[in-house]
């Protein structure tokens, strides 16, 4: 490796892994790294996190990619991480409290109280964004009304990324991306929203500077260095959320351009410079990489998870013996014909977002016969969660076109593209960078703060091959037919379900 190579360092923390990778300025992946861990949950709801947890393996990950490289040759650092939490930190800047996640469901008294003083619809106008406990106001809300002492203590409520660079540097601060999804942010005024904060009592005062992605914090402290292995010299540029870094990462950067997105949670996006926002209340609309774009967007919940589940449900026995078996998966998927042979599933493993917002929706198999063999159940999950994300495409739709579509993610495969396309009726494109797509953007982001990009548009030179599909007509045709019959059974098991979350609650 040669010692004269200038290098950008970007990790993405979520909640289940720190995936960190260093690049060279020309885009080549030199290194990458993960380091896993899990949130704690408990049966009441709560998931929650130590951001010692990030901290640890955002420092394991530098010392593992910066091994034999000159220190200073690593001259930006950019972090993407986990959206919609709560984090208290005190006036040392140090945690007062665990971090809520995303996925901690504690305040939904909180929801209640906040609709009723201002409506789901009033918060949506603000901030472009659903009402709903999986945002940090409730969060907030629920810690100044039952930790009355945490909340008076709080100096700065925070994202995970937000964390990680004020232990880099010392400063204190946000971006858009996460403060969008807050529920506390005016999107269109792009600042926080004294409306909101007025009428659910929120100091303001305790919520950060925002500042664009892409703005220089500083240079790593001397304590950092010591802790993590960076220069003192190594700037630090403002990321994004986790939720936002893919569509950096991938290059979109014109109206109408989307990206599916298939990781654990799985999304759709889309590029507009439309400030119009969805007249329905189910989808989001976010900032972009300036006051000119937005993203409207729409969140499957068990996109990923939903094979992981299907693994460790049908195959508990060869998930440690088979490393391929998901790929050996998609491969048998041609031997069972599309839809199924009749199942059809529902990926609702933890409730479900964009369109539904029903905290309540539950998974099932439904058509299940005598002659269904494990096959055709992987895929019925595969096709589940593609019906449910080509709802969330044309939710998006209402608001306006598609130009193009992009594919990414870390359980992106050929197969699920080819059936992505026949249910989506577009052609997609995909990369040879899919997993690592977050730490992409976070690097385009570093190299246009540092002024060595000259915008978004060179996440191109981080990709090196692409592969297309197209809908293939007979599929497209019985697709057609059966996702109106998919949500039909969502919508007839909705009673069935909220019941069966009450027994559930009642007697754990």
């Amino acid at each position: 490796m040669s010692d004269d190579k200038q290098y950008i360092l970007a990790q993405d923390i979520g909640i289940y892994s720190c995936k960190a990778t260093l690049f060279s300025f020309d885009g080549e992946a030199i290194r990458s790294n993960t380091v896993r861990y899990s949130p704690d949950v408990a049966a009441d709801g709560r998931s929650s996190q130590s951001p010692d947890v990030w901290w640890d393996a955002f420092c394991l990950n530098c010392r593992n990619l910066i091994t034999n490289i000159p220190v200073d040759s690593v001259k930006a650092v950019c972090v993407c991480g986990q959206m919609m939490g709560c984090l208290a930190l005190g006036r040392d800047g140090r945690p007062l409290y665990e971090h809520m996640t995303w996925d901690d469901k504690r305040s939904a008294d909180q929801i209640c109280k906040i609709e009723s003083l201002l409506s789901a619809e009033k918060i949506h106008e603000i901030t472009g964004v659903c009402l709903s406990h999986m945002f940090s106001l409730s969060k907030v809300m629920w810690l100044k009304e039952r930790l009355p002492n945490i909340y008076n203590d709080t100096a700065m409520f925070v994202q995970c990324k937000d964390y990680i660079n004020y232990r880099l540097t010392g400063v204190l601060a946000t971006d858009e991306s996460d403060a969008g999804f807050t529920l506390m942010y005016d999107l269109l005024k792009g600042e926080w929203s004294d409306t909101i904060l007025d009428a659910c009592g929120i100091d303001a005062a305790k919520l950060p500077e925002v500042v664009y992605f892409g703005t220089v914090l500083g240079r790593v402290t001397p304590d950092a260095s010591e802790q993590c292995g960076l220069s003192q010299d190594t700037i630090v540029v403002e990321g994004m959320g986790d939720g936002r870094a893919p569509a950096v990462g991938s290059g979109l950067v014109e109206k109408g351009q989307g990206l599916i997105y298939m990781g654990s949670v799985s999304w759709v996006s889309q590029i507009t410079d439309s400030a119009e926002m969805d007249r329905k209340n189910v989808l989001t609309k976010a900032s972009y990489t300036g006051p000119e774009l937005f993203l409207n967007g729409g969140t499957v919940l068990s996109g990923g998870l939903s094979v992981d589940w299907f693994l460790k449900a049908f195959y508990p026995n060869d998930l440690h013996t088979k490393p391929f078996l998901r790929e050996e998966l998609f491969e048998r998927m041609n031997r069972t014909p599309i839809g199924s042979n009749g199942l059809l599933f529902m990926p609702y493993l933890r409730g479900e977002r964009t369109p539904w917002w029903n905290s309540y929706a539950k998974g099932g198999f439904i058509g299940l016969d005598m002659y269904h063999t494990r096959d055709d159940f992987f895929r019925s999950v595969i096709e589940g969660v593609s019906f449910q994300l080509a709802i969330v495409k044309r939710s998006i739709e209402e608001l306006e076109p598609f130009s193009s579509l992009y594919l990414s993610g870390g359980v992106a495969t050929p197969y699920w593209q080819q059936l992505l396309s026949d249910a989506f009726e577009m052609n997609i494109v995909s990369t040879d960078v899919k997993g690592g797509i977050g730490c992409v953007g976070a690097a385009v982001t570093a190299g246009v703060g540092l002024g060595i990009y000259r915008g978004y548009s060179e996440a191109s030179r981080f990709h090196r091959s692409h592969y297309y599909t197209s809908p293939i007509s007979e599929n497209v045709e019985l697709y057609r037919d059966l996702i109106p019959v998919f949500e039909d059974c969502y919508n007839a098991l909705q009673d069935i379900n909220q019941y069966l979350s009450h027994v559930h609650h009642n007697h754990r």
